[in-house]
């Protein structure tokens, strides 16, 4: 009797998230693992992180599993979003393909993911199928990775491992920024912004090194 009454609970919290919880469509081009490229409407869940594809009346869903990247342009947020799936290691011996979305570019790629909150489950509670914008616009419900090459850190280990690497090279610069922020240096924003501006300084400072060497070759020549 109790076990009729719980499923019967999973199944109207199931029907109304569907009813309250609206699919979003937006172009974008979805590349599968298997090399095929489809082009058309794409919808991502968040918390499930499964991408589905619209193609008339048939909707495929693919898990990270099945794709390499996808990218659509949110028209709720007027951005480009970017996602690739990446063998990600959860813990030393078990690694599992996750959804990343590019959140920053330079030396050092920022990628985030969804932090999965284990909410009890509500009837008509449309989160437990999808996601609010609050949810989206918020930082801290992210998980965010820095990437630089085949080396993976999470910005939880920023002060430890990625800080002091980044103040070896522009010491000056950073420490300066850092001083006008103005916020707490362990939030995530001050984190994002620090690394943001890095990846600027690194670019900078390659360029110059670029315009140097072909000075150089140039009075050489000369």
């Amino acid at each position: 009797m109790k076990k009729g009454i719980l499923l019967t609970i999973i199944w109207l919290s199931f029907v109304g998230g569907k009813a309250m919880a609206k699919t979003l469509w937006n172009r974008g081009e979805l590349s599968l693992a298997n090399g095929t490229v489809l082009t058309g409407d794409l919808s991502y869940n968040w918390k499930a992180e499964i991408v589905q594809y619209q193609e008339g009346n048939t909707i495929k869903a693919f898990s990270a599993f099945q794709v390499k990247e996808f990218k659509y342009f949110d028209t709720q947020f007027n951005v480009l979003r970017k996602f690739i799936a990446v063998d990600y290691p959860l813990k030393q011996s078990f690694k599992r393909v996750l959804f990343l979305e590019e959140f920053g570019i330079g030396p050092m790629m920022i990628y985030r993911r969804l932090r999965h909150a284990h909410d009890p489950i509500k009837i008509g509670n449309p989160s437990a199928f999808g996601v609010d914008d609050q949810t989206i616009k918020r930082l801290d419900n992210f998980t965010y990775y820095i990437f630089e090459g085949d080396k993976i850190t999470n910005l939880d280990d920023f002060a430890q491992t990625l800080w002091p690497r980044m103040k070896t090279e522009f010491s000056d610069e950073l420490t300066h920024y850092s001083e006008t922020l103005h916020m707490d240096m362990g939030s995530t924003l001050a984190r994002l912004l620090l690394i943001t501006q890095y990846n600027q300084l690194k670019v900078r400072a390659g360029h110059v090194t670029q315009l140097q060497l072909e000075s150089h070759s140039e009075s050489v020549s000369l």
